[in-house]
């Protein structure tokens, strides 16, 4: 199974989740093996991951308090997001495009966050949140966000904080 992006992979296992809502604890399991098999496929089709650097790609975050830190990221002009990956887990924060990417300065993160944890829920989306971008140049782009997720199929939430990013702006990755 090939999905053309990572929003795309997060929209089947979402439409998986809800046709499956009356058996809930068989629908959860349905949708672990399926977030499992989407972090397989990840992972496979998109190989192209760019290593984190103190001065170069970077995203990091607090979740519920604890540091979480990317040690890879995908470009988003191949992925359509700004995606950071660390041993399974990541965090998939909204982009489009460079043009509409950069005139927005502050934006809502009620949808569009997409977050897989190894954790015993797996898949997350921000109900609330925000992301603001803090500096551009012809190199780089920086932002910061924070947003409260629930899980799906659950109603635990959890909290993003102290979230920062920074991304290239250069045409060729």
């Amino acid at each position: 199974m090939k999905f053309k992006s990572i929003r795309n992979a997060f929209v089947v296992v979402l439409i998986l989740q809800l046709s499956n809502s009356g058996c809930k604890s068989k629908a959860q399991n349905d949708a672990l093996d399926q977030a499992n098999a989407i972090q397989s496929e990840i992972k496979k089709t998109q190989p192209g991951g760019i290593a984190t650097s103190e001065d170069g790609w970077m995203m990091k975050a607090k979740i519920n308090g604890k540091d979480w830190q990317a040690t890879s990221m995908l470009s988003p002009d191949h992925a359509g997001r700004i995606y950071g990956e660390n041993n399974g887990e990541s965090i998939s924060l909204p982009y489009y495009d460079r043009r509409s990417f950069l005139a927005s300065a502050k934006s809502k993160l009620d949808k569009g966050v997409d977050m897989m944890l190894n954790d015993d829920i797996k898949l997350w989306g921000s109900k609330e949140g925000e992301m603001e971008i803090t500096k551009v140049d012809d190199n780089w782009a920086e932002g910061k966000f924070s947003y409260t997720a629930t899980g799906f199929q659950s109603d635990k939430t959890i909290q993003v904080t102290d979230g920062s990013f920074r991304i290239s702006m250069a045409t060729k990755h």
